[in-house]
């Protein structure tokens, strides 16, 4: 299970822990928690959020996360929060120091053209496809081209 926060949800991963379910810390930018922030701009680039990030990252391991995300913080925190810590970093727009990268599949794919934050980099353009696809198969539905005999039971 992936959970977002620091040391405010320490309890909480110890809870999970107990129950047998593995935690992955996720802190930076949290997009389940955007309301709060009210923003998607970068995290921690002031020092006292900073010390907080890296502070929550060392209580996180403590608590015994696997590994920590660390989404949308400056790559000099990303370097100095994997260095600190011994569990696996995932970057998410935090530079090239992390354990580890991720980017959400639909962003990568380009299903979702709506979202392009810098670190997002697409390696295809399946919304066209995808739309192209939908107008076809809908055109076979209205025009009863589908389904045909061969594809009924």
């Amino acid at each position: 299970m992936k959970l977002e926060g620091g040391a405010e949800v320490g309890e909480s991963v110890e809870r999970i822990l107990t129950a047998g379910i593995p935690v992955m810390g996720h802190l930076g930018l949290t997009p389940q928690s955007i309301y709060k922030f009210g923003t998607y701009t970068v995290r921690a680039r002031e020092k006292a959020e900073a010390q907080k990030l890296l502070a929550d990252a060392k209580h996180l391991e403590q608590a015994g996360c696997f590994a920590i995300v660390l989404e949308k913080i400056p790559a000099t925190l990303a370097k100095k929060v994997s260095a600190a810590i011994s569990v696996p970093t995932i970057g998410i727009g935090a530079g090239p120091d992390c354990d580890g990268q991720v980017l959400v599949l639909h962003d990568m794919l380009g299903i979702t053209q709506d979202f392009s934050p810098r670190f997002l980099r697409r390696y295809l353009d399946l919304e066209k496809d995808i739309q192209s696809a939908i107008a076809q198969y809908v055109g076979d539905v209205r025009g009863g081209k589908f389904p045909t005999e061969r594809e009924s039971y």
